[in-house]
């Protein structure tokens, strides 16, 4: 029994490490008070210490893809501490062995940015020398919005697509968007990833006026009451105004009802109490009667003082991407293994036409030991798989030899 338990405690624990190496990359590369603590020549250090561990590190799928997670959420809130370090990074990357195609997709993700950043200086200039008749936003000033303009199959999956409904001086830019950028480049689809997106929005209370930075979820959340500041909304109300799915909006309400030391809560609903201190670490049943409404007294606090003015970020981790990414990331993990698993059998074969099946398995192991280590379990069940589906064959004098079929 002991053994058993000392192999579970230790597969936990490598099951952990990295996740929190990616995490401790995030906090050395993005600005936050820990990596305000340390030198550029600190910093460097600690990411190779990183690097180092990282190349004894079994499932090096894992840490790519929280890697990935936090870069993303880097790079679209524009919070990393050096560009360069970033660049860095995948050279590093590449040197312990990490795949190509996903060092592709790092690159890929900062040219994004660099040409998004071109983009946004072109559509300017069009629409200041265009009559101002000419555009549908009047509402909203020309350099308040900014757009990123990304690669679909490096940002994200299209299962990370997730409705709503935007305040109507965003959704006016749209159109003037997609028709600027279909004029440089035919051919292409724009599909807009709004979970991914986020922005200031200047909050009236009876105390005083705030910019709170906030996801676009959360906006969409907060206009449902611009032309009705007092009422109390229901659960089924929001969702009519947002279009957010039930589950998107519960986690999206909850973040605004949160009060801290720092501020109270933006939104108050039924058996929340007024002085509630931490509600994230027991948060209140939402349900259909649950009722809900903005908090007139909202206010910034400081040492017990309600400040008239003040900024505040209500982004977080940029919830919507995080805790989504972190539900189903052991599905989604387990799924990308397989698929690996799948063409490292069948780039085998095709190169050997006929091998046994103790030589396939050390092959597949050697080709894939940079991310992950297979079972043999999965090996074989990938192996039946592709048989079944007319990739492979089984010798009829052999069970233990494949042959390709091309």
């Amino acid at each position: 029994g002991g053994g058993s338990s000392s192999t579970a405690g230790r597969e936990t624990v490598e099951s952990r490490c990295p996740k929190l190496l990616a995490q401790y990359c995030d906090s050395l590369l993005r600005r936050c008070v820990f990596s305000r603590r340390f030198t550029s020549e600190m910093i460097d250090e600690k990411l190779r210490n990183v690097l180092l561990v990282l190349k004894y590190v079994n499932n090096k799928d894992v840490f790519m893809r929280f890697h990935k997670m936090h870069l993303t959420r880097r790079l679209i809130l524009e919070s990393s501490s050096d560009s360069e370090k970033e660049e860095n990074m995948v050279t590093w990357l590449k040197d312990i062995g990490m795949p190509s195609e996903f060092l592709a997709h790092n690159r890929t993700m900062f040219s994004d940015i660099k040409v998004s950043a071109d983009l946004n200086h072109e559509f300017r200039e069009r629409c200041l020398q265009q009559p101002a008749e000419n555009h549908r936003f009047l509402s909203a000033p020309l350099d308040s919005v900014s757009i990123k303009i990304l690669n679909a199959g490096c940002w994200a999956r299209r299962s990370d697509w997730i409705p709503v409904s935007l305040p109507v001086e965003l959704e006016d830019y749209l159109p003037e968007i997609e028709e600027f950028y279909k004029s440089k480049h035919q051919g292409r689809i724009l599909k807009w990833y709004h979970f991914m997106s986020n922005g200031v929005v200047s909050f009236s209370s009876k105390i005083g006026r705030y910019d709170l930075e906030l996801t676009t979820f959360q906006i969409a959340v907060l206009f449902a009451w611009n032309a009705r500041p007092n009422d109390k909304l229901s659960l089924m109300d929001l969702q009519l105004a947002t279009e957010l799915p039930e589950p998107e909006l519960k986690k999206t309400l909850l973040a605004l009802s949160v009060a801290t030391r720092g501020k109270r809560e933006v939104i108050l609903h039924d058996g929340a109490s007024a002085d509630m201190v931490d509600s994230v670490s027991s948060p209140p049943e939402i349900n259909h009667q649950t009722r809900f409404w903005v908090n007139q007294n909202f206010a910034v606090m400081k040492n017990g003082m309600e400040l008239t003015r003040g900024k505040l970020n209500l982004i977080g981790n940029l919830q919507s991407i995080t805790e989504k990414v972190q539900d189903d990331e052991k599905q989604a993990i387990v799924e990308l293994r397989i698929l690996r698993v799948q063409e490292a059998i069948v780039k085998v074969l095709k190169a050997r036409k006929t091998i046994n099946n103790q030589q396939l398995i050390t092959e597949i192991i050697e080709m894939l030991k940079n991310l992950f280590v297979p079972t043999k379990k999965m090996i074989k069940e990938q192996v039946e798989w592709l048989i079944e589906n007319k990739h492979l064959d089984r010798d009829s004098d052999d069970i233990n030899k494949f042959h390709y079929v091309a």
